[in-house]
């Protein structure tokens, strides 16, 4: 970037290192990389050194008209400008895309001039000019230039050797696959602070939640929610007090590798009690209106795409007794009667953990009834016997979405058939939550169900039961 002083005091007559001078001239010296612009640099020699570099003919004097005057005397120096060579980064050039298999992304839109035979050339002898090679008024830089040629590349192989091609662009396995996968780090257990002699104790240290990195996931909730009617005993319009509680704990056990195996396990209690206070006979009355304990377990190897080879496993019963109404003569159900298994075998779509539709041809259903007073035809199973076998076909689904970040969405769609009754279970919930610890739960659930046994002959009708509640929740994790 400098001058060369050795070489601006000596004289023709003096020695001179000629393959010295054009190693310095025409060589890059700079020790730091340069910027991408082309850069100018300066030498200075005197004439006598300017002759003997025209003599060996390494100098053409006709190319320096424009830059330096000839007719300066032999004693006076000139100034050389060398343009240097334009830098790049060398990851530009690591990252050739020749090296890795190649992907179809189609032709380019700019048609590239090909050479033709130039009639002009062949009658005065002129050489063939393409529009490719004319002088252009626009500096292209060297990632343009790299890009063009790799294009052109490309469009060489697309028309004379397409079968180098491994794939298409539309091939290529969606991106957003990735965003799921776990990555493994060390968890952060707690936060302390810097200060942390002049905090108070009681807000002394941060609890941060431990980060699940594992294929295994899990998720324990418990709600306890209730609701209450006070009336007195002359009060104008009559009416019965009562207060009813509901007690929900449920949990969720997952695994997924991120590949091939997917198994879902949940569980589920819930229990509700509600009291009636009869004001005529003063009487105190306690009957269950909702009791279930189901655990639910599916496992999914899969098949390709979202579409999963699943079998599942549905078991469900009951603790407490329950009647048709308050005069505990009615049997509903008692102490595991009855007992719920269904095994299931199909084909799974799963969409983003948000629902999954198991189409399974194969279904097999049992029913077990432990208490001989509970009346065996409300499960359709014959009098005189207490459980039932049979195949038959079912389809599930399952939808849970968090559809606000303070409403939390579940349904539950269930269709069993036997080839000759049909049986359909339809459970929604819908959680609302207030704060941290209140929260409202509303749920839906109507069940038609023409497998039920009619003594009289009558046809089954449409069944429904639905909750609205509000208490307390708390989220294990």
């Amino acid at each position: 970037m400098g001058s060369l002083p050795a070489y601006e005091n000596k004289s023709a007559s003096t020695g001179l290192n000629i393959d010295s001078l054009v190693q310095n001239a025409l060589s890059d010296t700079a020790s730091k990389p340069t910027e991408k612009k082309a850069q100018t640099k300066v030498i200075t020699i005197s004439k006598s050194e300017l002759e003997e570099l025209s003599t060996r003919g390494l100098v053409k004097t006709s190319s320096l008209a424009p830059t330096i005057n000839t007719k300066i005397s032999s004693t006076d120096s000139i100034s050389l400008q060398k343009t240097e060579p334009e830098k790049i980064d060398s990851i530009l050039l690591l990252a050739n895309p020749f090296f890795i298999e190649l992907v179809y992304n189609g032709l380019s839109n700019t048609e590239r001039p090909t050479a033709k035979t130039d009639l002009k050339a062949l009658f005065y002898g002129r050489k063939v000019q393409l529009v490719s090679n004319q002088p252009s008024d626009k500096q292209t830089s060297l990632d343009e230039i790299i890009a063009q040629l790799r294009n052109e590349a490309r469009d060489q192989i697309t028309r004379n050797a397409a079968n180098l091609y491994i794939m298409s662009f539309d091939q290529l396995p969606d991106p957003t696959g990735n965003s799921t996968r776990f990555i493994a780090r060390k968890p952060i257990t707690n936060v302390e602070f810097e200060n942390e002699d002049e905090v108070p104790i009681r807000t002394r240290k941060l609890v941060v939640k431990n980060p699940q990195l594992g294929p295994w996931q899990y998720k324990v909730n418990s709600l306890a929610q209730f609701s209450e009617s006070v009336i007195s005993a002359n009060w104008y319009q009559g009416g019965n007090s009562n207060l009813a509680v509901l007690g929900i704990l449920n949990g969720q056990l997952s695994y997924d590798d991120k590949k091939n195996i997917q198994w879902d396990n949940s569980a589920e209690w819930r229990m509700g009690f509600v009291s009636i206070t009869d004001q005529t006979n003063n009487k105190f009355y306690v009957v269950t209106n909702d009791d279930v304990l189901k655990i639910n377990s599916k496992l999914g190897i899969k098949a390709g795409g979202n579409f999963f080879y699943s079998g599942s496993v549905d078991c469900s019963t009951q603790f407490f007794n329950a009647y048709k109404g308050i005069d505990f003569i009615n049997t509903k159900g008692s102490f595991l009667t009855p007992i719920r298994l269904s095994i299931n075998g199909g084909l799974d779509y799963k969409y983003k953990k948000i629902w999954s539709l198991l189409v399974s041809p194969i279904s097999y259903k049992f029913i077990y009834l432990n208490n001989p007073l509970v009346d065996p035809n409300l499960f359709g199973i014959k009098t005189g016997e207490n459980k039932l076998s049979e195949i038959g076909s079912s389809l599930k689904v399952i939808y849970s979405n968090q559809v606000t970040p303070n409403i939390q969405l579940d349904s539950k769609f269930l269709f069993y058939t036997n080839y000759q009754k049909v049986e359909i279970d339809w459970e929604i919930v819908a959680n609302m939550t207030i704060n941290r610890f209140l929260s409202t739960r509303i749920s839906f659930n109507p069940r038609y169900d023409n497998t039920i046994i009619e003594k009289d002959g009558s046809v089954a009708k449409l069944q429904f039961k639905q909750f609205l509640s509000v208490g307390f929740s708390h989220k294990f994790l």
